[in-house]
């Protein structure tokens, strides 16, 4: 009979090699901060043991505090789904599932994950959010930012520089959404999924960092300490790479490097982020609302629903965004598929609810998978 637990710390190279058995790569140099040696991250696991004692699935959950505009999100990222091949199709992934949520559902407020849509949405997540993805050429720097003088900019690996970790952790708490990161662990974390950190130096002084891929053409992560450095660095870069074109990916709220972005990019493409499962539907919605009243702008209003069976009423005004876990009489309701799409996506078939114009739909989600 298999047995669904939390797998121990002397299953730690299982867990691994399992993990790697079922999607062909080795996930101990691809997500150091999990499972980088000398690392144990059994407990966030959990396992289907058959009677043999052999792991025949797994599922993890990485806690990855989030702060919206000083509110912290108790959020998890869901990762390392692996079955076993000979034990697909008895049942362990959705017994795993279902046993990850159920002891989520009072301790966290969001759960998010990477992986194929209809798979995941049979357990209550909703792909959504949006993220830009723009393309930089060489004629778009030559001809868009003609003007700009890089002369001073220079690039080397970020962690060679001293006090980088400090700067770097200064520039993720400055953000209005940020991913808690621990600075002492920033290096191990920006070495996640094989990119690498680099230093963005104005006459030998650090004032920025880029996240790359290993070929150097793919931008993650732009974080500039100062948003008239960012076209400098956008054309000093280009040529440092030595590629044709670069792609950078930004969140829709970071206003400054979107407006430049958008002056000289070739192209860009909007993308949805992740899937996200909402635990505490007024938590979530307060940090998010407040981002969006912050940045794209809201109207004045009030919207009341009940969302999955959470009463919600969410006001704003001149002075922000108020919510409270109440809702008014003839209030909408919503299930939890209609209620994340509403909050989610841009196309939502729920998008007919009595919210005022300009509220919704919150894509403001963004959700950067850096941590693990």
């Amino acid at each position: 009979m298999v047995k669904y637990r939390t797998a121990t710390p002397d299953e730690r190279e299982e867990c691994i090699d399992l993990a790697n058995y079922a999607f062909r790569l080795d996930f101990e140099t691809l997500m150091p901060k999990a499972y980088g040696k000398n690392v144990d991250s059994s407990a966030m696991h959990k396992v289907a043991v058959d009677e043999q004692g052999r792991l025949r699935a797994q599922v993890a959950v990485f806690p990855e505090p989030l702060t919206v505009c000083d509110y912290t999100l108790r959020t998890g990222y869901l990762g390392t789904v692996s079955v076993h091949p000979r034990a697909r199709g008895e049942g362990h992934m959705k017994a795993l599932m279902d046993m990850w949520l159920e002891e989520l559902r009072s301790t966290y407020d969001m759960v998010v994950l990477y992986g194929q849509r209809q798979r995941y949405e049979y357990f209550g997540f909703t792909l959504g959010g949006v993220k830009f993805k723009y393309f930089v050429g060489e004629a778009n720097v030559r001809h868009g930012l003609r003007h700009v003088n890089d002369t001073g900019i220079s690039f080397c690996p970020l962690f060679e520089i001293e006090g980088a970790e400090a700067f770097a952790h200064n520039m993720n708490t400055s953000r209005l959404a940020y991913v808690e990161r621990n600075v002492q662990q920033l290096p191990v974390i920006f070495n996640t999924l094989h990119q690498k950190a680099l230093g963005v130096l104005d006459q030998g002084k650090l004032i920025g960092y880029l996240i790359v891929n290993e070929a150097g053409d793919d931008i993650s992560e732009f974080a500039m300490a100062h948003a008239d450095d960012i076209a400098r660095t956008i054309k000093a870069y280009r040529a440092y790479s030595g590629a044709e074109r670069i792609s950078i990916h930004t969140p829709e709220y970071d206003i400054p490097l979107n407006r430049i972005l958008g002056s000289i990019a070739e192209d860009y493409v909007i993308e949805t982020s992740d899937m996200y499962h909402i635990l505490d539907f007024a938590n979530v919605l307060e940090a998010y609302l407040t981002l969006k009243y912050k940045t794209a702008g809201l109207v004045q209003g009030e919207f009341s629903a009940i969302m999955n069976g959470q009463p919600v009423t969410a006001r704003v005004d001149a002075s922000g965004v108020i919510v409270e876990r109440s809702a008014k009489p003839g209030a909408v309701v919503l299930n939890k598929q209609q209620a994340q799409a509403l909050l989610l996506t841009q196309h939502s078939r729920y998008m007919e609810v009595n919210a005022p114009a300009g509220w919704f739909p919150l894509p403001l989600f963004w959700y950067k998978i850096d941590k693990y």
